[in-house]
């Protein structure tokens, strides 16, 4: 049976996980990322969690079709409850907003290890995470994927227990992907650019003051 073909937004958070990973897929769905890494022979085995059962009845479905039933297991949780009783040494968590991405990690201790690897995609609220990774996790590496005429960030990481400070571009962009200025960086800038003049604009037209957007644009505006 032919494996999965992802999307390049999961293409590019399967990229970060390590070869004979176990690999813990929060919200995973349809379960598509746990088969296909597992299919792959990327990762070991798999855990498929989601907190609906719904959701969860169809992973098991996918995953009895690609006959993995022995590789993956397929289990209802509210975000990483429970998650130590399967040691995943890799965790995914995509397609979450920001600051829920952020209540899930802070709500387990078994993420505080060094060895655990986490791949994190957010739909919305990148700068409230980064804000959260920068009190006590590295930012190992980042990256951008473009699908279906959008951009989406993904951000590797684990604990180590340090506290680090970030520029609000830092924040909004990734110190990882300012650093590597890959093929899509160029855009997401234009694009953060963009937004951050249209929030100038509606706050002078409020009659508010701008003097700290116009601060965040320059900064954003030297990286080109």
């Amino acid at each position: 049976m032919k494996n999965i073909t992802l999307g390049k937004r999961l293409c590019a958070a399967a990229s970060f996980v390590r070869d004979g990973a176990v690999v813990a897929d929060i919200g995973t769905d349809h379960a598509y990322l746990p088969i296909y890494l597992v299919s792959s022979g990327i990762a070991s085995r798999a855990i498929a969690s989601d907190i609906k059962e719904g959701p969860a009845a169809c992973a098991r479905e996918n995953v009895h079709k690609f006959m993995l039933d022995n590789k993956i297991d397929v289990r209802v949780a509210n975000g990483l409850c429970g998650i130590e009783k399967y040691k995943p040494t890799d965790i995914v968590i995509c397609g979450m907003g920001g600051e829920l991405i952020a209540d899930i990690i802070d709500a387990s201790d078994y993420v505080k290890d060094e060895n655990v690897r986490l791949i994190l995609q957010p739909m919305t609220s990148i700068k409230e995470l980064r804000s959260y990774l920068s009190d006590g996790f590295l930012t190992i590496d980042e990256n951008i994927a473009e699908e279906d005429g959008k951009l989406y960030q993904i951000i590797c990481a684990h604990y180590d227990g340090k506290k680090r400070s970030f520029t609000e571009a830092e924040l909004e962009l990734g110190k990882e992907n300012i650093r590597k200025r890959g093929e899509l960086f160029e855009k997401l800038l234009n694009l953060a650019i963009a937004k951050k003049q249209k929030a100038i604009d509606g706050q002078r037209l409020g009659g508010r003051n701008v003097r700290e957007l116009e601060v965040e644009l320059k900064e954003l505006e030297g990286l080109r």
